[in-house]
């Protein structure tokens, strides 16, 4: 069993264990903020933990969503995955009533139910893993889309990225961690942002923690830049983002 379907089952497991009926949806769902004009967005992810990193310092996730709106996040990452991340649905469910900006529920989805958890709970927008789906991804992609959720597809290489687009995702996230060995090499998504279809917007995930890194990615076609570790445990980037892409061009 690779890293990634050990992470998927253990989720499973947390998702099972929990049980009952979900709650009725209280608020509306907010659309995903990825445009094709405009400055990129930055999806600033709350996790308390990772397995590269190890534990953050404690944070406190009430103050770290305000912090995220106030340096121009457009949007936030949850982490819902307790096994390497600390995350937990009550994580989702509290971030709904502490900030407007709209929410990603990111973990390893593998149940069409999890699917109804995120909406139950708030997310605006579900992450949905190739490598992890299979040929159950256009199912997955489908069924999100009846529950009005976006789908932020994310892919590891160039077979993961024509599934994907064959699915009609229109939201690709590359994630630069090979979750089979967690290194990362940013130039991963420059290498698969060269061969995506014009008509998909690009999301660059893991493992940006510098200005240079962001504005890279920005000039190889991210309209979004999902960023958790460098905010969480201190960096360069913990600024305005309209700071970090002053030198775009």
């Amino acid at each position: 069993m690779s890293h990634l379907e050990r992470l998927a089952a253990a989720q499973r497991e947390e998702f099972l264990r929990r049980g009952g009926a979900l709650p009725a949806r209280a608020v509306p769902v907010r659309p995903f903020p990825l445009r094709r004009d405009g400055p990129p967005a930055l999806i600033a992810e709350f996790k308390r933990s990772s397995p590269s990193y190890g534990a953050f310092p404690a944070p406190d996730r009430t103050e770290q969503l305000r912090r995220y709106a106030e340096i121009g996040a457009a949007a936030v990452s949850v982490l819902v995955a307790g096994e390497g991340f600390g995350g937990d649905i009550a994580d989702l469910q509290a971030a709904r009533d502490e900030t407007q900006l709209p929410l990603l529920y990111k973990g390893f989805v593998s149940l069409r139910a999890q699917i109804d958890e995120a909406y139950a709970y708030g997310a605006d927008a579900v992450l949905l893993i190739a490598a992890l789906l299979g040929p159950q991804l256009p199912d997955f992609l489908s069924y999100a889309q009846e529950r009005g959720l976006a789908a932020l597809c994310e892919v590891h290489d160039a077979g993961e990225l024509r599934a994907a687009a064959e699915a009609g995702a229109r939201f690709l996230g590359v994630n630069n961690r090979d979750l089979r060995t967690l290194e990362v090499d940013t130039g991963r998504f420059i290498e698969l942002a060269a061969q995506a279809d014009e008509s998909v917007l690009l999301v660059a995930e893991s493992g940006y923690r510098t200005r240079r890194a962001v504005l890279e990615a920005v000039r190889a076609g991210a309209r979004g830049v999902l960023v958790g570790e460098a905010l969480l445990a201190g960096s360069e980037l913990q600024v305005p983002w309209d700071e970090v892409l002053s030198h775009v061009g």
